[in-house]
């Protein structure tokens, strides 16, 4: 402390008044300015949610407003655009089950930044880093006639199949048991394929375009999944079975009719939603390899099932758009493929006669056990020794 004395001028005497110690007065030295506090900047999201849409989220799915119990300690903010894209859409849909998973594998980093949003199938289904073929047929052994060795063989270079059936293959019998003996034997066909029995799992799973299918996928093994849209098979003519209300691919193809039912009558697609389905599974799942019929307006397609035909060019309209990479797509000819030169023969063709006796067992129209007999049943014998695949590229159009 200062203590200021007041002096007066010349020489100091006995009766100069001096300040007693109550006339001190107290300066306080200067106190120091405080620093501010630094605010830490915050973090930016990696998102464009709203504080709103999380909100919303938690009151849909729970557990969301700070971190899901998945990933500990990541905060919705440090989501990846495409992973919150995703939470919205899964929320939206009622799929808040799909959530867990999903924002484990945001969390870990694995797929690149830019990744968009495409189908919930990529996240239900791991990315395949030796590649994936989807293919899209009419009915349940379809793949086996008409693609195979193709497909075996891809599966034994390592890569992932996504195999797409548009109809039930009930043959008008609508949900029976004839189908779902079809449906069985499809998946233990696909048990020969990889190599292994087991059971399988099924899932609902509703499409980013609003198609609901049916996820059929064998347990513990991500490699090969199943996806069943369930429409009413067209047979032979074209036109469909009265009881599944004279629905068919062809009529849908050609406009004779707006929309088509599930077999359990509890879904709807229009033409647009099966065309755009297409690319959402591409997409969605990274194709490498897109195998489907050959389209009705092609060369060499005249003779075939309606139904197949119908599928072509189902699959065909999104590559003509330029939606789909058409380098990476080939169809199959069907039926008019016993025209053809034999071009299948030993081991080769010996492995797809075992798989698709493995299928033939479970279907009693075909009515053949093992392979020597699926080669005496009538044309399916001529069709089983080919396999011609038409690249894009190299289809002549008729129509």
């Amino acid at each position: 402390m200062t203590l200021v004395l007041v002096i007066g001028g010349g020489m100091s005497s006995a009766s100069a008044e001096v300040p007693s110690l109550a006339s001190v007065v107290p300066v306080a030295a200067p106190s120091p300015t405080p620093e501010p506090t630094s605010t830490p900047a915050p973090v930016p999201s990696r998102n464009n949610l709203t504080g709103d849409q999380i909100i919303a989220l938690a009151q849909t799915c729970g557990g969301l407003t700070a971190a899901d119990p998945a990933a500990p300690g990541l905060p919705l903010p440090d989501l990846s655009q495409w992973a919150a894209d995703a939470m919205t859409y899964f929320a939206s849909v009622g799929q808040c089950d799909q959530l867990p998973a999903m924002v484990s594998r945001d969390a870990a980093r694995t797929d690149p930044e830019g990744t968009v949003f495409s189908s919930p199938l990529q996240f239900i289904d791991p990315p395949c880093a030796a590649g994936t073929v989807v293919s899209f047929w009419a009915h349940y052994d379809d793949d086996l006639i008409f693609a195979n060795p193709a497909l075996q063989e891809a599966f034994d270079n390592g890569q992932c199949l996504r195999t797409v059936f548009f109809t039930g293959s009930d043959a008008g019998d609508g949900r029976s048991t004839y189908a779902s003996n079809r449906e069985l034997g499809i998946r233990r066909a696909y048990n020969s394929v990889r190599g292994q029995s087991g059971l399988w799992t099924d899932q609902t799973v509703q499409l980013r375009n609003g198609v609901t299918v049916i996820l059929s996928r064998p347990d513990g093994d991500s490699r090969i999944s199943l996806i069943f849209l369930e429409l009413p098979d067209g047979g032979l003519p074209g036109s469909g079975y009265k009881n599944t209300g004279w629905e068919s691919l062809p009529k849908l193809v050609e406009g004779d009719i707006a929309e088509m039912h599930t077999l359990d009558g509890e879904h709807t697609v229009t033409l647009d939603q099966l065309q755009s389905t297409v690319p959402e599974l591409v997409n969605s799942y990274g194709a490498t390899e897109v195998i489907s019929h050959l389209p009705g307006f092609a060369e060499g397609a005249d003779g075939d099932h309606p139904d197949h035909r119908s599928v072509g060019r189902i699959v065909a309209a999104p590559v003509d758009a330029g939606l789909i990479n058409g380098a990476i797509v080939q169809f199959a000819q069907g039926y008019p493929v016993a025209r053809r030169p034999v071009n299948l023969s030993g081991d080769e063709l010996a492995r797809k006669l075992n798989t698709f006796a493995i299928y033939a067992a479970n279907d009693p129209v075909i009515k053949c056990k093992d392979s020597e007999g699926c080669l005496k049943v009538n044309k399916f014998g001529e069709w089983l020794k080919r396999q011609y695949l038409i690249p894009y590229a190299e289809v002549v159009r008729e129509e």
